[in-house]
């Protein structure tokens, strides 16, 4: 999705220019090897097999999985839980419809060419129309930015926000915290003077 690469862009753009880059370097996140895998299922299948419409729904599939179990494993993280609500809202609505409706009205608003979708030669996408499920879910955003027109869903800009909630939350310094002992001394003086007072007060 261009959308989610421009502000994975921008949000590093920021992150760079608050010197905060070092931070985000540390951002440790989970099961990295699971987007590998989907990266390399995506190439495979491109390369491999890239007329089969079998193909590429077997690799829809496998890429669901794959990259739900890797959201599943870093839903602590802040920006994760918005991305796995974008893309479930955009899985729903596929498998409602077996294809991703697309609104030709959005698409020539934002100069996205619309011959394959009225021809029926995109094996992932069709016309959104009077019996569309879930139309609400479809591509009916037009974005129609200069050399990357698009038509996106509601769930791509969940997804687009996560992406850029996760680089500029994860760019952020944690608070210092205390250690333990540090604290557990603390509270043990505050009320020891806590009780000394409290003795005082009645001689």
């Amino acid at each position: 999705m261009v959308l989610v690469v421009v502000v994975a862009v921008v949000a590093l753009a920021v992150v760079v220019s608050t010197r905060h880059g070092p931070q985000l370097a540390r951002l440790r996140l989970r099961a990295v090897r699971l987007l590998v895998a989907v990266a390399c299922v995506q190439v495979g299948t491109a390369m491999l097999a890239p007329g089969s419409v079998a193909a590429r729904w077997a690799t829809l599939v496998l890429t669901a999985l794959l990259v739900g179990l890797f959201l599943w494993g870093n839903r602590s993280v802040a920006g994760v839980p918005l991305i796995a609500l974008g893309l479930l809202l955009n899985v729903v609505v596929i498998a409602s419809n077996a294809a991703m409706p697309v609104s030709l009205t959005a698409a020539a608003a934002a100069g996205v060419p619309t011959s394959p979708l009225r021809t029926g030669t995109d094996p992932v996408r069709e016309p959104l129309g009077d019996g569309t499920h879930l139309g609400l879910l479809a591509d009916r955003i037009p974005v129609p930015a200069p050399g990357w027109a698009q038509v996106v869903s509601v769930g791509d800009l969940l997804v687009a926000s996560g992406v850029g909630l996760l680089l500029l939350a994860g760019s952020v310094p944690a608070p210092a915290r205390r250690p333990r002992q540090a604290v557990r001394r603390a509270e043990r003086s505050m009320a020891f003077a806590m009780e000394s007072t409290t003795r005082g007060s009645y001689s």
